[in-house]
C-alpha cells in the first residue's frame, strides 16, 4: 500500500529518515558507462560536493550517506523549528545560496545585496521560505535537480534523470537510526566493491575513519556520534565514533565471512543498551531493504504507526 509522503514525513516535528534515489537511464549516475566505457566518476563529487553546501543552507544534518554508481542512500536529520530562530538576514541569505545563479558572480554584489533586502522586506515570503528550509522535500528537490541538470547537459539529452522524487523513510527511534546508518556505510561491502570499510570511497563510515584515525585523543574516540556536516545543533547518539566504527567493520566482516569474525568485546553491551539482538543483527542488515518499507523502528513504535494510518499492518512488523 503506498503511503502518502504528508503522512511520512512530519515537517512540524524533528526527526530522522532514510532518504534515497535511483538513476533511470542505463547509462550510471556515476562510475564507468559499460556501454560507452566512458567514466562519470567525477558526479560523486559534483553529489557529495552540493550535499554538504545544501547541509549548510536547510535544517538538516547528515548523519550517513553513501554515493554509488546508479544510487545513493542518505541518513538525515530534519528539524522544520530551527528555522524559526533564525534571523530575518539569515533567511533571505539562505534561501539565495538554495538557488545559485548569476547573482553570485563578484559583478553582480551590488545587485544580489539589493533582492537579498527586497526579500527582508516582504514578510510573506520570509514565512514561505522558512518553512522551506525545514522541509525534506525542498531539501532533496536542490539536490537532485542541479545534478540532474547537469549530467544532462553532459550527456547532450533531455528527459528524466531520476526515476522518481526521491524514497523516504521514517526512523522512529535511535536503535533505527543506528541500524539504517550501518546498512547504508556497508553499502559497497555488500556490493563486493571493497571488504574495508577505510576504502568504500563517498561514504560516511569512511570519513569517520579517517577522523579517527587522524585524532587518537580518548575524548574524540569516546565522545557521542555526531552528524557528518549540519547545522541544527541537535544532540549527539549515544553511541560513542569508535563504538559507531568498530560494529560497522564487524558488521561488513560477517557479512564477507560468515560465522568467522570475532565479536569485539565492547559490542554486546552496546546491543543491550539498544534493545537489539546480536544473533539476528548481521542478517537485519543484510535484509534491511527488503524487511522494512515506510518505518523502522520498535515493534510498539511501527503498531503505533499501523493504527495512525488506520491500516492492519505495516512490512516491517515481523522484522522488528
Amino acid at each position: 500500500m503506498a503511503i502518502p509522503r504528508k503522512k511520512l514525513v512530519d515537517e512540524t516535528q524533528p526527526g530522522f529518515y532514510h532518504c534515497t534515489n535511483r538513476c533511470v537511464r542505463r547509462a550510471y549516475l556515476c562510475g564507468t558507462d559499460e556501454y560507452s566505457g566512458k567514466n562519470y566518476d567525477h558526479r560523486k563529487i559534483w553529489f557529495e560536493t552540493r550535499m554538504f553546501e545544501l547541509c549548510n543552507v536547510f535544517a538538516i544534518d547528515i548523519f550517513a550517506f553513501v554515493i554509488m554508481d546508479n544510487h545513493y542512500h542518505l541518513v538525515l536529520y530534519l528539524d522544520p523549528i530551527t528555522p524559526q530562530k533564525w534571523t530575518d538576514a539569515e533567511v533571505a541569505e539562505r534561501w539565495l545560496q538554495a538557488y545559485p545563479g548569476n547573482l553570485d558572480l563578484p559583478k553582480n554584489a551590488a545587485r544580489r545585496e539589493l533582492v537579498k533586502k527586497v526579500l527582508m522586506c516582504n514578510d510573506h515570503k520570509l514565512d514561505l521560505y522558512r518553512k522551506r528550509l525545514g522541509s525534506l522535500s525542498w531539501f532533496m528537490a536542490r539536490l537532485n535537480e542541479p545534478l540532474a541538470k547537469a549530467s544532462n547537459l553532459e550527456d547532450s539529452c533531455t528527459g528524466k534523470f531520476w526515476e522518481g522524487r526521491f524514497s523516504s523513510q521514517a526512523l522512529l527511534d535511535e536503535a533505527a537510526v543506528l541500524s539504517c546508518m550501518t546498512y547504508v556505510d556497508l553499502n559497497p561491502v555488500r556490493a563486493k566493491i571493497t571488504q574495508k570499510i577505510e576504502e568504500s570511497n563517498h561514504t560516511s563510515i569512511q570519513q569517520r575513519v579517517r577522523k579517527l584515525s587522524s585524532n587518537n585523543s580518548l575524548e574524540i574516540r569516546s565522545t557521542g556520534l555526531e552528524a557528518i556536516i549540519g547545522n541544527t545543533g541537535f544532540k549527539k547518539l549515544s553511541i560513542s565514533v569508535e563504538e559507531y566504527v568498530q560494529l560497522v567493520e564487524w558488521t561488513g566482516q560477517s557479512i564477507i565471512y560468515p560465522n568467522k569474525g570475532s565479536i569485539p568485546s565492547n559490542l554486546p553491551s552496546l546491543f543491550g543498551r539498544y534493545r537489539l539482538k546480536q544473533k539476528s543483527w548481521v542478517d537485519q542488515i543484510t535484509n534491511y531493504a527488503v524487511n522494512y518499507n515506510y518505518f523502522v523502528g520498535h515493534i510498539t513504535k511501527i503498531e503505533k504507526k499501523a493504527e495512525q494510518l488506520n491500516v492492519r499492518s505495516l512490512r516491517g512488523s515481523n522484522a522488528a
